[in-house]
């Protein structure tokens, strides 16, 4: 592991563990707002801030490039694993990074399971982040094609956002002073089965206490 990649992950960790001192949850910066549950959404497993949205989501759908191999994919090329999808943005100093590493110690509870697992981090900031440099920051979290990128036109993005009620706003423009800390995104990953089907709202992902265990055994039910 190189020096980049234990620089990263430790910058997350800290911060995790300074909030932890301080006597707070983790809940992610002012810029990555939680997603609105749908009514009716049950708990599964027990699992603080994970809820149950079969029948409630349409079908997973999309057309994007894959950032690993800069080919055009869509949602039925994953037919047959269950797919984890975030959207975020690679300059996110908090919620993002800890999503992507709770996504590797996912995989690393998974055991054999963890081949029919695809954790696909979709940006929301197609300005900066350009498939090489989206390929490179999440790469430091783990291989695809476990973990994997996507990036797409903006009509691409758009559809696929409101197509399960993410918001996102990315500001842009001369007079824009800091366009990271202005980026304001949903904080959930959604979980889909094998068949694309829309099992959960993971609305806890990008925090320091998931519950990963919890969400390993949802998964290996699915598979």
């Amino acid at each position: 592991m190189n020096s980049s990649v234990l620089l990263l992950r430790r910058r997350a960790v800290a911060r995790f563990s300074a909030m932890l001192v301080a006597g707070r949850a983790f809940t992610g910066s002012a810029y990555a707002a939680q997603v609105s549950v749908p009514v009716g959404a049950r708990g599964i497993d027990h699992a603080p801030g994970t809820f149950d949205v079969e029948g409630r989501l349409p079908r997973l759908a999309f057309r994007m490039e894959r950032v690993s191999d800069n080919k055009t994919v869509t949602a039925q090329m994953y037919r047959g694993d269950v797919v984890i999808i975030y959207f975020g943005f690679t300059r996110c100093s908090d919620t993002c990074p800890l999503t992507a590493l709770n996504a590797a110690r996912l995989f690393s509870r998974l055991g054999a399971d963890a081949g029919k697992v695809r954790f696909l981090f979709v940006t929301v900031d197609l300005d900066y982040d350009k498939p090489k440099r989206l390929k490179h920051y999440l790469a430091q979290f783990g291989p695809p094609p476990y973990i994997d990128g996507l990036y797409g036109t903006r009509a691409e993005l758009n559809a696929f956002a409101k197509r399960y009620s993410v918001y996102f706003k990315v500001p842009a423009g001369p007079n824009i002073p800091d366009p990271a800390s202005a980026i304001q995104h949903s904080g959930a990953a959604y979980l889909f089965s094998p068949t694309g089907e829309a099992i959960a709202i993971i609305n806890n992902f990008g925090s320091g206490h998931p519950n990963l265990e919890a969400l390993a055994k949802k998964i290996k039910k699915l598979l």
